[in-house]
């Protein structure tokens, strides 16, 4: 009778160990699906869905230096934060990195989030907005928009601390937009 209780002890021992096994098994397939899903949802991530996923970013503008700020709205191809210094709407071509994001990414999901540098360009214009346009490989211009086409903006150029004045305008520039890196609103 011991050995019958030994050998069904054995037994017990022997099915908990293959159970032990089998959960562990089960475990390490569901962490590597887990780990498989989450970098297949990260390959699909977009830059601006990560932004849009923050409240506040720091961003490395090209030739425009860093900015840091709230983020207000991110739209196709723009991100506008709300900045101690201003308003910027930057552009997605113009962003050489995101510095220290947080984890996440948001989906646009509104209309109005699926607007771009433009509509935020064609808004500051209508509100007479004197702004500073960072452009890439090439100086800032100051001044106010005074339009926004398809593919550029219009541009009175003028002294940052003036209103927009006829006798104030130096000069009209016409800047397309794929040129440009930031537009900072003052």
């Amino acid at each position: 009778m011991d050995e019958s209780i030994s050998g069904s002890a054995r037994f017990d021992d022997l099915l908990a160990g293959i159970a032990a096994e089998a959960e562990a098994a089960d475990a390490a397939s569901l962490d590597a699906d887990i780990a498989e899903m989450e970098r297949a949802s990260r390959a699909e991530a977009r830059l601006l869905d990560r932004v849009r996923a923050q409240r506040e970013v720091t961003l490395e503008l090209a030739g425009a230096g860093v900015v840091v700020g709230l983020v207000a709205a991110v739209g196709r191809d723009v991100v506008v934060l709300a900045a101690p210094d201003g308003d910027w709407a930057v552009a997605a071509g113009g962003i050489t990195a995101v510095v220290n994001p947080g984890a996440g990414a948001r989906e646009a999901l509104s209309a109005s989030e699926r607007l771009g540098l433009a509509s935020v360009a064609r808004a500051w214009a209508r509100q007479r907005s004197v702004v500073r346009v960072h452009r890439h490989e090439a100086g800032p211009l100051d001044g106010t928009i005074d339009a926004v086409g398809a593919d550029f903006l219009e541009i009175a150029e003028h002294d940052p601390g003036e209103p927009r004045r006829p006798d104030a305008v130096r000069r009209q520039a016409l800047v397309p937009l794929a040129g440009v890196v930031a537009i900072r609103r003052r």
